[in-house]
């Protein structure tokens, strides 16, 4: 078994639950499920489009301004963003765009069309690490297109954690473990891993579920 963020071979498995099992990282600290244990692309878009992710959507709308609201005091000089796995409905760039941002989307399932050559100030993504199959693959692809001094921003549950590791009884019960798209779980440790391999740092962590990270 290896690794799919740092190929480490020496993962151990933690957990059978759920009809799949879940593996941990001693080198990068990520809990992820092999790939034997994934659902159809079909299934994954069905349940994708059973989210109520649309601008009505009062609490969806406002959890996003929140995010929105960091970024503008972590990040003050950013102008182009990347909605990174924006899902069906992109409100994301909807409300970036009315905040004065040039703001752009792409999905691998909904809009899957890149800008080949376009560099950006952030790279948001927003409830999509945890669905990532090759975190590592997405992670290089991503680095190379932020601009210099910019930023990647990553909004995921961190699983929980007591006295700095896993607690695996709290994990065991973890709802968002059990969602069958969820197959990547991420702590501070594990952010703190990918800022030192990708030659980022942390510059915002609210120590909950989003992490901002800067390229030095």
């Amino acid at each position: 078994m290896k690794c799919p963020l740092c190929d480490c071979h020496h993962p151990s498995l933690i957990l059978k639950a759920d009809l799949r099992e879940y593996w941990l990282c001693p080198k990068c600290f990520l809990i992820f499920v092999p790939s034997q244990f994934f659902i159809s692309k079909k299934e994954e878009v069905s349940r994708y489009l059973e989210h109520d992710n649309n601008l009505q959507n009062k609490g969806y709308v406002e959890m996003f301004q929140k995010k929105i609201n960091t970024i503008k005091e972590v990040c003050p000089k950013v102008k182009i963003v990347l909605d990174y796995g924006c899902g069906y409905a992109p409100v994301l760039k909807t409300l970036f765009e009315r905040q004065g941002y040039d703001a752009s989307i792409y999905d691998p399932n909904f809009f899957p069309e890149e800008k080949p050559n376009q560099k950006y100030d952030l790279i948001i993504s927003t409830e999509t690490f945890e669905h990532i199959k090759k975190p590592r693959e997405d992670l290089v692809h991503l680095i190379q297109k932020i601009s210099t001094n910019g930023y990647l921003a990553v909004m995921t549950r961190f699983y929980p954690i007591k006295k700095n590791n896993l607690c695996l009884d709290s994990f065991g019960k973890w709802y968002y473990k059990r969602d069958p798209t969820h197959i990547a779980f991420y702590s501070q440790k594990t952010f703190s891993w990918m800022a030192d391999e990708l030659k980022m740092k942390v510059c915002h962590n609210n120590r909950f579920d989003f992490i901002i990270l800067q390229r030095k």
